[in-house]
């Protein structure tokens, strides 16, 4: 995809989850207040709801969230942390993120994944066959994609999509659109040392395990001849953030009193939080540095937000 060296500043992130119930008034006064405090993105997951018992939790849709965070927001990057490729056509796909760079002015970067919550593909009729078809999947669709955005007539015939002269116009405003391919598993690896600008890792993984992976998409790299230092690095961590241990400790307890709420039982299948002060949190972001990572996804607790990006902006953000 027009890949070259990277030479990145270390810089920040805030992801939102729509599904946990936003309104759109909420996430835009986040996005206002990571970019008036310095942050450099913000990230939107790409789901369809909670989970089958939140009827009326909402749940606004990635992309149109993206697009009103354009008109919105004037500096923040702007991303999808990350896209189902099962749920959208990927020459749509294309097109519309094509559209989103136009509508923000360059800022958008095209994050997607392989994707994995089966209860959302039942529900609204997407297959949902095993890991390695939708990593083929994936392949296909940044294939694609590719061509979208930079042939005058795209074509692609494969295994699991095709397309036959599709147009795309415009092409993005930047050349090449930043590719954020998330996921940890080896052939998910393998897809982003072929396409991939970036590489994310969520959500709170140590950062031995990230030292592992970051060694498996190495070798990946070098067997398609490619210099790994083309690949940003990102890692996502889902933090509770105090100014002391026992403010820490107290907001944790306050977590495990909600637990029996169908938010706590659906983050409880998920990586646990990096619970920690100021001093112990900048700690640790200085040990993922020293592996290489360069980019910090960070998402609070549902309604924790504003206070937290604040305290990590004045604490933390110029430590690391």
């Amino acid at each position: 995809m027009g890949h070259s060296p990277i030479m990145a500043p270390l810089d920040f992130g805030v992801q939102i989850e729509p599904q946990y119930g936003f309104t759109y008034d909420q996430i835009r006064a986040v996005a206002r207040a990571a970019e008036g405090l310095g942050y450099e993105s913000i990230w939107v997951s790409d789901h369809l709801f909670l989970t089958p018992q939140t009827v009326e939790t909402n749940c606004l849709e990635c992309y149109t969230v993206l697009t009103a965070l354009a008109r919105d927001t004037g500096r923040l990057r702007l991303g999808a942390m990350v896209a189902s490729q099962s749920y959208r056509n990927p020459a749509l796909l294309a097109k519309v993120v094509a559209s989103l760079d136009h509508i923000s002015g360059g800022r958008l970067n095209f994050g997607i994944g392989a994707g994995w919550k089966d209860v959302e593909y039942n529900a609204y009729g997407y297959p949902f066959p095993g890991p390695g078809v939708r990593i083929g999947q994936l392949d296909e669709a940044l294939e694609i994609c590719r061509r979208m955005w930079t042939d005058d007539r795209a074509s692609f015939k494969g295994k699991y999509y095709s397309i036959q002269e599709a147009l795309c116009s415009p092409k993005p405003v930047q050349s090449p659109l930043p590719v954020w391919v998330g996921g940890t598993g080896d052939r998910t690896l393998r897809v982003s040392a072929k396409h991939a600008d970036a590489v994310n890792f969520s959500w709170s993984h140590p950062p031995g395990f990230i030292e592992e992976r970051l060694g498996m998409l190495r070798r990946h790299c070098r067997r398609l001849g490619r210099d790994p230092s083309e690949i940003r690095v990102s890692v996502g961590l889902m933090v509770v953030l105090d100014e002391t241990r026992e403010g820490v400790d107290a907001r944790l307890e306050q977590l495990r009193l909600s637990r029996d709420t169908e938010y706590m039982r659906y983050l409880s299948r998920q990586k646990p939080n990096v619970s920690a002060t100021p001093d112990e949190l900048a700690e640790l972001l200085r040990e993922y540095v020293s592996l290489g990572v360069d980019h910090f996804i960070l998402r609070w607790h549902y309604g924790d937000e504003l206070r937290s990006l604040r305290l990590f902006a004045d604490k933390v953000m110029g430590r690391v």
